[in-house]
C-alpha cells in the first residue's frame, strides 16, 4: 500500500470523506490524514528495541591509515601543544578524526587543526621536539551512516582478524582504557560512538595503523518508509511512498488515532492495533528454538571457547 491508499482506507472506516490527494493537498482533511499517519509510521517503527528485520542494516568499512610523512615537531601551538611543519601533504588528514604517533607523539593524540598543506596541530604536547620525524595519520573516527539510529549490541567485528570488537564503551570504560596502562593493549579494538562537531561517529580505540582492514556492524535505520523508487524515508513525503515497516499496522494505528481525534470510541481499534503489534514483534525475523535440555553451549568460539577467535594458528 502506498500512503495515499492508507490514508483513503483509514478514512472510509471512519468514516471521512477519502482525498485523492494527501501530500501539498491544502483540504483540512487531508492535512489531518497526513499528521496522524506520520504519527502512525513513526511509532510503528519505533516498536522493537533493536527495530524491525527491515530496519536492520548492515554497515561495511575499511580503516585508514596513511604512510609517514616526514616533518618537524615543535610545542609551539596555543597552550605548548605539539604543531607539525613541513609535510608533505596534508590533504588527507582531517582534524577530530585523526590521529598521529610517532617518536615523541603522546598515545591518543588528535590532529586538532589542519592549518595548512603541510602543518597540522595536534591536542598534546610532544615528549620530544626535532626535525625529520616520522609521522604516521590514522583515522580513528568514522563517520555513522545518515539513517543510523542506534547500533545493534554485539555486532561489531573486526573481518580482517575474525575477532569481535568490544563496546560500545561507556564514559568511564572509555577513559579507563585511553588513559590507563590498558591503552597499550592492541589485541582487540574497543568501540565507542560520540559527537563530533555535531555528527555522530564510532570512535575505535587504540587509534588503528593498519589501512584497508574490514569492519562491520549491524544498526537500526531511522528509514520506515520509502519512495516507490526505493529511496528511505524518515517520513511520508509523497502519495506514492510505501511502507518500510508493516503498512496493514500503519494502517490500524492510523484508524484509531482518527477515531480519537473525532471523538468517537476507539478503545476497539486500539486494541485491535495493539494484539498485531505483538503477534509481529513476535514473529518478526523468527527465533531460535528453545532446548528443555540443559545446553552445552557454543563449543568451539565465544564464551566456551576451545578454539580462539582469530590469529590462529599463529599468535
Amino acid at each position: 500500500m502506498s500512503l495515499l491508499t492508507i490514508c483513503q482506507n483509514a478514512a472510509a472506516y471512519v468514516p471521512l470523506a477519502a482525498p485523492t490527494t494527501i501530500i501539498g493537498n491544502s483540504d483540512s482533511t487531508a492535512a489531518f490524514l497526513l499528521q496522524c499517519a506520520q504519527r502512525a509510521g513513526k511509532r510503528v517503527s519505533r516498536v522493537p528495541q533493536f527495530g524491525w528485520i527491515a530496519q536492520q542494516v548492515e554497515h561495511l568499512f575499511e580503516t585508514v591509515s596513511l604512510d609517514p610523512l616526514t616533518g618537524t615537531i615543535a610545542n609551539s601551538g596555543a597552550g605548548g601543544v605539539a604543531v607539525i611543519t613541513g609535510l608533505s601533504s596534508t590533504a588527507s588528514i582531517t582534524a577530530l578524526t585523526f590521529g598521529a604517533s610517532g617518536t615523541g607523539i603522546p598515545l591518543n593524540a588528535v590532529v586538532a587543526s589542519v592549518d595548512s598543506a603541510t602543518q597540522v596541530t595536534l591536542n598534546m604536547a610532544a615528549t620530544a621536539t626535532g626535525s625529520g620525524v616520522a609521522v604516521t595519520f590514522s583515522q580513528f573516527a568514522y563517520a555513522v551512516p545518515a539513517d543510523f539510529a542506534g547500533v545493534i549490541d554485539n555486532s561489531l567485528w573486526d573481518r580482517s582478524r575474525y575477532w569481535q570488537m568490544r563496546g560500545p564503551y561507556s564514559p568511564q570504560e572509555w577513559q579507563r582504557v585511553k588513559s590507563s596502562i590498558l591503552t597499550q593493549a592492541t589485541i582487540q579494538r574497543r568501540v565507542r560512538f560520540e559527537y563530533i562537531a555535531g555528527s555522530q561517529y564510532m570512535l575505535i580505540q587504540p587509534i588503528p595503523t593498519d589501512d584497508g582492514s574490514l569492519l562491520v556492524y549491524e544498526y537500526v535505520s531511522t528509514y520506515w518508509c520509502k519512495s516507490s523508487g526505493g529511496v528511505g524515508r524518515v517520513q511520508w513525503a509523497a502519495d506514492t511512498d510505501v511502507g518500510i515497516v508493516d503498512e496493514y499496522l500503519i494502517e490500524l494505528d492510523l484508524g484509531w488515532r482518527l477515531l480519537r481525534r473525532q471523538g468517537m470510541d476507539y478503545s476497539e481499534e486500539r486494541e485491535e492495533f495493539e494484539r498485531e503489534l505483538d503477534k509481529l514483534v513476535a514473529r518478526d525475523g523468527g527465533a531460535a528454538p528453545l532446548s528443555l535440555a540443559q545446553g552445552r553451549g557454543d563449543m568451539w568460539l565465544g564464551g566456551y571457547a576451545n578454539v580462539p577467535e582469530g590469529s590462529f594458528p599463529s599468535t
